[in-house]
């Protein structure tokens, strides 16, 4: 099968461009940079409002779409506008399937910027039967907001945590999201809402324990108020201090608290 993938040189497009194209399938890759990491396939150099490759979209049998744009409120509209549209167009050539990447933070309890900007597009798509929503929990491997954490809680003798990092997180390791999100595209009649994360979330502290101790490491974490925790994220970002999450990721957490999605994985 010929598969487009939108945003694939991030950390889930390029795991899933890889394993796609490992398993046989023709994957045309698409991003900004025109290169993603250790694939060989196809890239080409493309981003939100330039035109689609009409030639690469003929014969495609799905569009995977995780493309987004973090430039603030004007970024998140480029992205619904911008998302939808690429949706309809390749609907229009005939690409039968299209798998939208949406989020655990998307739905009516979303008050983070991403969050938001992903339950637009998901109600937008509402009635489109040959489009997917696939909302993963916290994508756990080399890369990402994981990513970014880990390599913190190696580092730091105290990390600090909003309200001691008692918060629970779905997570799912990027591989079995990539083995996943194939399947989806490969089977005859997918589900229409699939919810890709473990049963059973675990602990932002054992998140980050666990992450430092692969390191031989055990930090100490310091409880903090998580209203302080993005008070300090808003001021780290307006002085571009670089830190592994800002207040929108944290402020998504926070609201994932009352989340009620229920994972679809099977065992």
């Amino acid at each position: 099968m010929r598969i487009l993938i939108f945003g694939a040189s991030g950390f889930i497009g390029a795991h899933l461009a890889r394993h796609a194209a490992s398993q046989g399938h023709e994957v045309i890759a698409l991003c900004r940079s025109g290169r993603v990491e250790n694939f060989s396939g196809k890239c080409l150099k493309w981003g939100f409002g330039d035109p689609l490759p009409v030639s690469d979209m003929k014969g495609a049998g799905c569009a995977i779409h995780l493309a987004h744009d973090f430039g603030g409120e004007a970024g998140a509209r480029l992205t619904i506008d911008e998302t939808l549209s690429v949706i309809a167009q390749l609907r229009a050539s005939g690409v039968g399937r299209q798998i939208f990447f949406s989020s655990y933070s998307a739905g009516p309890h979303a008050t983070s910027l991403y969050g938001r900007a992903k339950l637009a597009i998901e109600n937008a798509l509402a009635g489109a039967d040959d489009t997917i929503i696939v909302r993963p929990g916290l994508v756990l491997g080399d890369g990402g907001i994981y990513g970014r954490i880990r390599k913190w809680a190696r580092r730091l003798p105290v990390v600090p945590l909003p309200d001691g990092g008692h918060g629970q997180v779905p997570v799912i390791d990027v591989e079995r999201l990539s083995r996943d999100t194939l399947a989806i595209a490969e089977a005859a009649s997918p589900g229409r809402e699939c919810n890709l994360f473990e049963r059973n979330p675990r602990s932002l502290r054992r998140l980050v324990l666990d992450a430092a101790a692969e390191a031989g490491r055990r930090p100490w974490i310091l409880p903090v108020p998580a209203m302080l925790v993005i008070s300090g994220l808003r001021i780290a970002s307006a002085l571009r201090f670089p830190l592994p999450v800002n207040a929108d990721n944290l402020e998504g957490f926070l609201a994932n608290q009352a989340a009620t999605h229920i994972s679809t994985l099977k065992d």
